[in-house]
């Protein structure tokens, strides 16, 4: 979907051009792949990409959010800007990015910003994926999630996702007919779990489990290999450096059935989790 602008559709680099005489140049493009990237994702919910207020924003349902470098606020807490972390709208990687070896300043770096996150010192600000989802408190949630059967197991989920897992669940079936990998990690499956009510572990934010677009796949036996980068680091000195090879697998016809409807993987993160998949296409778009 084109981006739009008090109701004419304008191409992105157009709307570029116009914003650079208005709000800095850094940081503009940026927001502007991003929020196009969101208006083409959710194309029912997002719209009207403009410059409001001297900075990007877009329309939710109605309701103006502004870019603010990348934390997304609603207009009643733009003056709050420093209290609230920028979301992570990182290019999803097509392919296996590469395992980084750190310097010990890097090394350094990484644990105080976990012990920050730890701290809970990373809070975004939540109007954005509550108006995005709705579910804004536990009755509302309990009220909106659904179930659904995925893969011989009953889940409850976001309405809104009910398609796109349903075409994953599809083409995972069809790959097992024929690939004795996929077959094999599905009868491994121990239970799957989506929806449930909680924060993220070590940090101030909503997990997205809670507004039920995300699902771990979790197997009977992770056959003693890491699979999150949280229990790993209690054993492994240099968890990130962990080979690809030696973490629980998961096969590529399984993650590209994800992939293709919409979802990213956690085997792509640095802080890695290999079983957990959530709906994000916006950041599917932003694909380098």
């Amino acid at each position: 979907m084109t981006p739009r602008r008090s109701g004419r559709f304008l191409r992105p680099a157009v709307l570029l051009a116009l914003a650079l005489a208005i709000v800095p140049a850094a940081g503009a493009d940026e927001a502007l792949r991003v929020l196009d990237a969101l208006i083409r994702a959710y194309p029912e919910r997002v719209g009207s990409l403009g410059i409001r207020q001297g900075d990007w924003s877009v329309l939710i349902d109605g309701e103006p959010f502004f870019w603010a470098e990348g934390r997304m606020l609603p207009e009643s807490d733009r003056h709050r800007i420093d209290e609230f972390r920028p979301y992570g709208f990182r290019p999803y990687p097509r392919e296996m990015p590469p395992l980084r070896e750190l310097n010990p300043e890097e090394v350094a770096e990484l644990r105080r910003r976990i012990d920050r996150r730890e701290t809970l010192q990373d809070a975004r600000n939540p109007a954005f994926l509550t108006a995005l989802w709705g579910m804004a408190d536990f009755a509302g949630a309990e009220a909106t999630v659904e179930r659904m059967d995925f893969l011989n197991r009953n889940v409850r989920i976001h309405p809104g996702i009910r398609e796109p897992l349903e075409q994953v669940e599809a083409r995972i079936v069809t790959a097992a007919e024929h690939d004795p990998q996929v077959a094999a990690w599905v009868d491994g499956l121990g239970t799957i779990g989506a929806y449930v009510w909680r924060d993220i572990a070590g940090s101030a934010n909503r997990s997205l489990h809670s507004f039920g677009i995300a699902i771990d796949l979790i197997p009977a036996d992770y056959g003693r290999r890491p699979v999150y980068w949280r229990w790993a680091r209690d054993i492994y000195p240099e968890w990130w450096a962990i080979p690809y090879d030696d973490r629980f697998p998961v096969p590529d016809a399984v993650v590209a059935a994800f992939e293709d409807n919409g979802f990213t993987w956690g085997g792509k993160w640095f802080l890695f989790d290999q079983i957990h998949f959530e709906y994000r296409p916006e950041l599917r778009l932003l694909e380098p």
